[in-house]
Parts: C-alpha cells; sequence; structure tokens
C-alpha cells in the first residue's frame, strides 16, 4: 500500500507490487531534481499558423497585459458551481430536453434546406410509408449497444402521442457520418414502412463564423491536459517537466485541464493508504505549479469528472482551492471564456474519442475536422446520446443549461487520446494538446495570438502561431 504525507509518497508492505518505486520517488512540483530525460524530449510534433509569428515567437510573455476572465456559459445570469444539484432531472424533464433539442436544430436545417421559405416545410413522419420521396427529421440512434453500422442505424422521430421510429438505409448515398444522438434531416423513401431508403441527409446549418479576436497586445498560451502523472506511479513527472518549461518560458496564459488526481489511476483505484486527503494533495499540486508559474500568468484550470475529488458528473463543477490568488481560476467542465477578447472553449472530457468509436462514417473526409463539426453543428460540446456507456455520468438537465455551443469560439480545446492535432474548421482553431503523461511521450501545445491586422481579421492563420511539443 502507498502513503501520501506531507507531499512525500511512501510505502507500507504490500500485497503485491511492492517494487514500484521508493519512498523518495515523489517530491514537490517545482522542486529541482535530476531524472532520465524522455526521448524526443522538446521536439515539435505538430505546426500550425503564420510562419512569420512561429519563426519569431517568444513563447515566453514579452507583455504583461491585465488579462480579465469572463464566462459565457451561463444561465439565468448564472455560471455552473459547486451549489449545483445534479441527478435530479426526471424523465419528463429529459424527454423535454430532446424534444426541444429536436426542434431547435431541425429548425435550423429547414431554414437551410428550404431557403428560409417557411412554406416550404412540408415534413413527414419518418415512419411514413410512402414511395414519393418525402423529407423528415430525427434523432440518429443505434438498435443495439455499441458503435453504428449500416444495419444498425434507426432515426427516431416523435409526435404528441407517440414516439416513431424507422431502419435507415444508406445504399443511395456516396458518403455518410452519422452519430447517436445526432438530429438530421433526411430525404428519401420508405416503400415498405419499415425502411427508410436515405437518398440525402442534412446535419449542417448554417453556421456564424467567430468574430475575430480584439485584443491590444499579444498574447502568449500553454496548454496541457491530464493526465499528469505515469500509469505506474504518482511521482508526477511530467507534470514536473512541464513546470520546468514553465520556469524558462512564462505564457501569459496557463490552461490545465483534468484529471489533474485521476480516479482512475491504478495506484488510486486500489487500496491506497493515505494519511492525508485527496483534496489536500490536489492543493499541494497546485501550490507547486501556482509558486512556480507566478502571478504575472493567468492560470484556467478546467475540472475533470474523473478528478478523484471532483463530483463525478458531466457537465463537472469547478474545483476549489482553500488558497484564493487573483491570477488562478478554477472552471466547470465545459466552459467558454472571454479573455481580452479572444473567447475559448474548453473541456476535460474526450467527446472526440467517445464520438469516433460510435459514429457511422464512410467516405466522410478528415474525421478531426468532422468531428469538430458536429459539435459546432449539433451546437453542443457532448451531443452523443447515449454517452458511453460505465465512462461518464450524464446530466441532461445540467448539459441543457451548460453545455451547448451557441457561439463558434476563436479557439476550442478538445483533449482527447486521439492523436494530438491542430486544426482550422469553420475559422476556430481547434487543439488536442496530446497527454502529458503518454506512454509513447507526452505532449502540450503553446501558440500565440497577435493584435488582427484589419485587413487579414479574417484570417486566422495571419495572427496565431501554435504548436504541439513534447514535454
Amino acid at each position: 500500500m502507498y502513503i501520501i504525507t506531507k507531499n512525500v509518497l511512501t510505502r507500507t508492505p504490500a500485497r503485491h507490487n511492492d517494487a514500484l518505486f521508493s519512498p523518495a520517488s515523489y517530491s514537490p512540483i517545482g522542486t529541482p531534481r535530476t531524472r532520465k530525460t524522455t526521448a524526443g524530449s522538446g521536439k515539435i510534433v505538430y505546426t500550425l499558423g503564420n510562419p512569420t509569428i512561429i519563426n519569431n515567437a517568444q513563447w515566453s510573455l514579452s507583455t504583461q497585459p491585465k488579462i480579465t476572465v469572463k464566462q459565457l456559459l451561463q444561465h439565468n445570469g448564472k455560471t455552473l458551481d459547486s451549489k449545483a444539484k445534479y441527478m435530479h432531472d426526471r424523465l419528463s424533464q429529459k424527454a423535454d430536453v430532446a424534444a426541444d433539442r429536436i426542434f431547435n436544430i431541425s429548425k435550423s436545417l429547414c431554414m437551410k434546406v428550404f431557403d428560409g421559405k417557411t412554406e416550404d416545410y412540408v415534413l413527414s413522419h419518418v415512419d411514413v410509408h410512402t414511395q414519393e420521396t418525402v423529407k423528415t427529421v430525427g434523432t440518429i440512434y443505434s438498435d443495439y449497444d455499441g458503435a453504428l453500422d449500416s444495419a444498425s442505424t434507426l432515426l427516431v422521430g416523435s409526435d404528441i402521442m407517440m414516439c416513431r421510429t424507422v431502419r435507415l438505409n444508406f445504399s443511395k448515398m456516396k458518403s455518410v457520418a452519422v452519430f447517436p444522438g445526432q438530429v438530421v434531416l433526411a430525404s428519401g423513401i420508405n416503400p415498405r414502412g419499415d425502411v427508410f431508403v436515405v437518398e440525402e441527409l442534412f446535419a449542417e446549418q448554417d453556421l456564424m463564423m467567430p468574430s475575430p479576436p480584439r485584443l491590444a497586445e499579444q498574447l502568449s498560451f500553454v496548454v496541457a491536459a491530464g493526465p499528469f502523472t505515469n500509469d505506474d506511479d504518482l511521482a508526477y513527472d511530467p507534470l514536473q517537466d512541464l513546470v520546468t518549461y514553465l520556469k524558462e518560458n512564462k505564457p501569459n496564459v496557463l490552461i490545465l485541464t483534468g484529471p489533474l488526481v485521476d480516479s482512475n489511476h491504478k495506484l488510486i483505484k486500489e487500496n491506497v493508504t493515505r494519511t492525508e486527503t485527496f483534496e489536500m494533495f490536489f492543493e499541494k499540486l497546485m501550490d507547486g505549479i501556482i509558486d512556480t508559474v507566478g502571478t504575472d500568468t493567468t492560470i484556467l484550470v478546467v475540472a475533470s469528472y474523473r478528478d478523484v475529488h471532483a463530483d463525478p458528473v458531466y457537465p463537472t463543477m469547478p474545483m476549489t482551492l482553500s488558497r484564493t490568488c487573483a491570477n488562478v481560476h478554477m472552471l466547470p467542465d465545459p466552459s467558454l471564456v472571454d479573455l481580452n477578447g479572444l473567447t475559448i472553449g474548453l473541456t476535460s472530457t474526450d467527446i472526440l474519442d467517445h464520438i469516433l468509436t460510435q459514429e457511422l462514417a464512410v467516405n466522410a473526409g478528415d474525421k478531426v475536422k468532422r468531428a469538430v463539426n458536429y459539435l459546432f453543428h449539433q451546437k453542443s460540446f457532448y451531443p452523443l446520446n447515449p454517452p458511453i456507456e460505465d465512462t461518464i455520468n450524464f446530466d441532461s438537465d445540467l448539459a441543457n443549461k451548460f453545455a451547448n455551443i451557441d457561439q463558434i469560439p476563436n479557439i476550442i480545446i478538445l483533449p482527447s487520446d486521439q492523436k494530438c492535432f491542430l486544426r482550422l474548421v469553420n475559422g476556430c482553431l481547434a487543439i488536442n494538446p496530446g497527454r502529458l503523461a503518454d506512454v509513447n511521450g507526452g505532449t502540450f501545445a503553446r501558440f500565440i495570438i497577435t493584435p488582427t491586422d484589419p485587413k487579414e481579421e479574417n484570417n486566422p492563420f495571419s495572427y496565431i502561431g501554435c504548436q504541439v511539443r513534447k514535454v
């Protein structure tokens, strides 16, 4: 068994794995120590943006503008906080939320398909028996547990009296991309009444591109996603490596997405004997980061339902610190924030991997852009329904209030087990920084946003320089 005491990890006689690490294997974050350098440390694995900005980049803060953090995800003027109640939504409330979502998205799809002509909105029930081409709206679901395939995809519609379903046949389509929970408008025929033969599928509504950032000064960012320690110890070596980098390259903004103390870590899942709480351990991790980075860097910490001391629900309430620091902001998952006129969407939940493992995609192009577009067109940080079983405790009422994407941000942070990436999608820079702790060497992202030239404000490449770097 392992004992966490005074920021030092020690051990007592255990039944197994007794030689995993020595009593001195953990030291406070920010404490100088000697350890073997990770292979490829410092290597740039991905680059996107203006070559001039990247080549001339000063990754350490060159200016110290005052940064104002404003949370934009609100319901009735309030943000998601630790006082929120969860798992109180009734089945009738879930049905109402689903019905409202279908109505709002299908209305936007109809506006695009029918070119705004309301008199042309002629829609049929999903299970209408017809040999004439009709249009219908509904939600994609699977006929059985597991990922979608060509034989299991259903379209579920509804009316006041009953729920209606029909199986979808995509044999007439050259390409298709659908996932469970996606609201779509389908055009086709249903000659037998039990199979809708899809001729066209509409899932993309007209989107408003994000407004260009209104920055007065250049801002530099570092983004790192948990887990922050290797899966065979609690030494937090990858986090220590990141802090070492931050000592020499202090950004204007540091973004950390959980989990910081991962409930899925095998040493935490086992019977760990502790002389302090997980909350106290988390506080000490944060103290090391805050003391090293200093007060000139704004720190954003996004909660995760996988954090052992966090509420195990999605959306997830922000974690708390007993220490008050003006430059440290504890955020819920998901979050949408405004930083001096730059909007950033943030989540710690791996929605990309969840969707990509459940979707049906044939000749559908770049999977990263496709998955990011799912979020924008479904207007949600987590549009997958049902959620991945035994992975996430999804609260539909809280999600309806605090997980919507009503506006496309300038930047969206989407940590994922998928390979790290940088993409421009609908005018938004999508970033997967990778995992800081990874068996193949962890990664993090860094980027610079410069004030926009009025002549180039609609071209994000002109004011962005971004890299993914080995830790």
